[in-house]
């Protein structure tokens, strides 16, 4: 991609949402465009925290309201969290794999994601908010409300931040998409040697939602959306599909499966 740009929208003061109110999404984009003097194009990608889409959803949780059953009071005290946090993070992970000190390890819409991706953070006290719902289809909802209201036929890729295995630090995943090629495919393609790629993927979406991520920030930096604009951009007249990999096919959840083994006992 050749002459990429990342522009930070911030947003507008949230006095008004301090009661965790759900909001219009397009309607407050609108108005986050006019303070950013910024406007949309045909070609654009819209990445989208999806901290504030579930904030304009109102998924948020009163945790002082939430009524843990036994399993979740057994594991806030084996993993010291809070049995409300607890029972909130089982009912919102797919898989609860294993856990540890304030944390629980789950699978969460196809990705490693710790307590489930609910969290404390930048929302009122005493509160947690949760995944938006249904990610790829909120982005196509985006992304056809924003043709309606602009004119623009845009991408529009929905972000969020994980840690990594082995490394230090969040980086930007994707948790949907819509109007994007979010995975570019580059298997059969020569290298510059010669060699044919045989297994290459790019995950294009991931690859822009870290990029986002250096200029939304993870504490009070109030950027929730960052519109991308490039001339290779791969958009697609796509909605989003499964851009994850079965348990059984990803490398690192094969290899820890022989972790400790020698390599003739590996399988």
């Amino acid at each position: 991609m050749t002459g990429m740009k990342a522009r930070p929208i911030e947003m507008i003061p949230l006095i008004a949402r301090r009661k965790s109110e759900p909001f219009d999404f397009v309607v407050e984009l609108t108005a986050m465009l006019d303070k950013s003097g910024a406007s949309l194009r045909n070609g654009d990608v819209l990445v989208v925290s999806g901290k504030f889409l579930a904030m304009a959803e109102g998924r948020y949780v009163d945790l002082g309201r939430t009524v843990p059953l036994h399993d979740a009071v057994a594991a806030g005290s084996r993993f010291k969290m809070s049995p409300a946090l607890a029972e909130t993070v089982i009912r919102e992970a797919d898989h609860v794999l294993k856990g540890l000190h304030g944390f629980m390890l789950t699978i969460k819409e196809g990705a490693f994601a710790p307590n489930a991706g609910v969290d404390k953070s930048n929302i009122p006290k005493g509160k947690a908010i949760l995944h938006p719902s249904d990610p790829n289809r909120q982005a196509a909802l985006i992304r056809r409300e924003v043709l309606l209201a602009f004119g623009a036929q845009v991408g529009v890729v929905v972000t969020d931040s994980r840690l990594q295995p082995l490394r230090r630090g969040t980086v930007g995943v994707t948790i949907g998409f819509s109007g994007i090629d979010a995975v570019v495919d580059d298997r059969g393609r020569e290298d510059l040697f010669g060699n044919r790629l045989k297994v290459t993927r790019r995950a294009v979406a991931d690859d822009l939602s870290s990029a986002a991520q250096l200029l939304m920030g993870e504490s009070d930096e109030t950027v929730p959306i960052v519109v991308v604009r490039g001339k290779d951009l791969p958009l697609a007249d796509l909605d989003g599909y499964d851009v994850s990999v079965d348990p059984d096919e990803c490398i690192f959840v094969r290899g820890l499966a022989n972790y400790g083994r020698t390599p003739s006992q590996a399988t």
